[in-house]
């Protein structure tokens, strides 16, 4: 695990337990409690026979996801970004935009006026 300085990290976070060194958060994080950071997936290995997905995971400087947020292997959440509770995050989200649901869709950008 790759934490920056002035991370932080709420009560039972998990971080992904076999590739741990995949998962990279950038300085003033923060990462809520009952989170989940993933960087590999063997669903489609198991069920299906397919194969399993081992990937980087970033969270950007200043980034803040809310409780219960789940990132799977492989996105990028951008510098500044807001997560909401509870949100799965499936695809990459842009720096300085608000991305809520399951999966999670970005509904707003930061204002230049805010």
């Amino acid at each position: 695990m790759d934490l920056a300085p002035g991370v932080e990290v709420g009560y039972e976070v998990l971080f992904d337990n076999l590739f741990p060194e995949r998962v990279h958060v950038g300085s003033g994080a923060t990462i809520s409690a009952r989170s989940t950071i993933l960087s590999h997936d063997e669903a489609q290995a198991y069920a299906w026979g397919g194969r399993e997905v081992i990937a980087d995971t970033y969270i950007e400087d200043g980034a803040f996801l809310g409780v219960a947020t789940v990132v799977l292997p492989g996105v990028r959440i951008g510098a500044g970004s807001i997560i909401g509770a509870g949100a799965v995050v499936t695809d990459d989200v842009p720096p300085e935009t608000i991305a809520v649901g399951i999966p999670a869709k970005v509904i707003r950008r930061k204002s230049t006026v805010e």
